[in-house]
């Protein structure tokens, strides 16, 4: 397993742009996970696809390559059809059978957390994989110091509209925790680093060295790939 201390740029593959259609998301390239995804996948599902900007990113990286997506919010849904191959409009797996055939990768960008039962999600995830199939995505950290610092010394869990504490957010992982939710589901991590780290916007030299410093506290979410075993 590709275990790194930590991205090299706290501020890399992270390109935010709100767009004005249902979802209450921003919309993100997510660069440094779409550079998980194989070279070689043919087939790509994109899992709460949004506005289908992640999508269209990896879909422009192979030509020939399909890209499909799942995504509950219906204007979102509607965006993205008019970027991906396909887009069916509703909840995962509820909806898993109104994408044909099997996947090369299948991406759950900050989708996971939002779902009663991931570990379930994962686990019908295998049975549409190929072969040689993984899944890619991101994963919130809830070991974030700003959250433990409110949480320690002021008492404060406080849900908000999105973010770390996103008031839709039903699961909540740490590194370790989040490994356990692959392996329980069956798959086996080979990439997993943490990813944008606390001031990476104002103070991108400070915020990598405080990085090296405080490990996984600096960073708010995982990137992660993962491939099924038996």
């Amino acid at each position: 397993m590709q275990d790194r201390p930590g991205d090299p740029d706290p501020t890399r593959g992270v390109t935010e742009a709100f767009v004005g259609t249902d979802s209450p998301y921003w919309s993100e390239a997510r660069s440094h996970v779409a550079d998980l995804v194989p070279a070689t996948a043919q087939r790509v599902l994109d899992v709460g696809c949004n506005d289908g900007t992640f999508g269209a990113g990896v879909l422009a990286r192979r030509p020939g390559r399909e890209v499909w997506g799942i995504e509950p919010h219906d204007l979102d849904a509607q965006a993205a059809a008019q970027r991906l191959t396909g887009v069916a409009n509703g909840f995962y797996p509820d909806v898993l059978d109104q994408v044909p055939g099997t996947f090369d990768c299948v991406s759950f960008n900050h989708v996971l957390e939002h779902m009663v039962d991931p570990w379930a999600a994962l686990r019908a995830t295998r049975d549409r994989l190929s072969p040689d199939g993984c899944i890619v995505g991101e994963l919130p950290n809830v070991r974030h110091l700003p959250f433990l610092v409110d949480l320690t010394f002021r008492g404060r869990f406080d849900y908000v509209d999105a973010g770390l504490l996103d008031r839709t957010h039903l699961r909540f992982f740490t590194r370790s925790s989040a490994h356990d939710l692959f392996t329980s589901s069956g798959f086996q991590v080979d990439t997993f680093f943490p990813v944008v780290a606390m001031g990476n916007a104002r103070f991108p030299r400070t915020s990598k060295m405080v990085a090296k410093v405080i490990g996984d506290l600096s960073y708010m979410a995982f990137a992660f790939r993962a491939r099924p075993v038996d």
